[in-house]
């Protein structure tokens, strides 16, 4: 989310536009754009716990390409720019794919509740 943030009002999307012009983009300023606004409402909504793992998928791709293209080549150590920070990202968001949301989130709250287990046809709890 605060990539998202920083991407949108502090530095702007025309930061990175030279780095993704290097990558060989196609249109550098939207693909910019399209990645601060992933992170942003994606980070947003998931602060609050609605949609856990369909917004955990795009995210989770977000940072595979993030691994991939940006920081790989830069090792893994944060102080040389690596890949670090970005693999627990990904790591973060691959697992609550995985498990969902949890008791606390919006998902939980507002999500389906279970129907009462119906008993078997010809069996009653009222003793004859």
């Amino acid at each position: 989310m605060l990539g998202g943030v920083e991407g949108f009002f502090i530095t702007g999307p025309h930061n990175n536009t030279e780095l993704l012009l290097e990558l060989g983009s196609p249109s550098p300023l939207a693909v910019a754009t399209g990645v601060a606004l992933i992170e942003l409402l994606c980070g947003l909504v998931l602060v609050v716990g609605l949609f856990t793992r369909l917004l955990c998928v795009p995210l989770a791709l977000l940072m595979l390409g993030d691994i991939l293209l940006i920081h790989g080549p830069n090792g893994f150590f944060q102080d040389n720019d690596g890949y670090k920070y970005a693999l627990l990202r990904f790591t973060a968001t691959v697992v609550l794919i995985f498990t969902g949301p949890g008791k606390a989130a919006l998902d939980t709250m507002l999500g389906p509740r279970k129907a009462p287990a119906r008993k078997a046809p010809g069996f009653s709890s009222v003793p004859r």
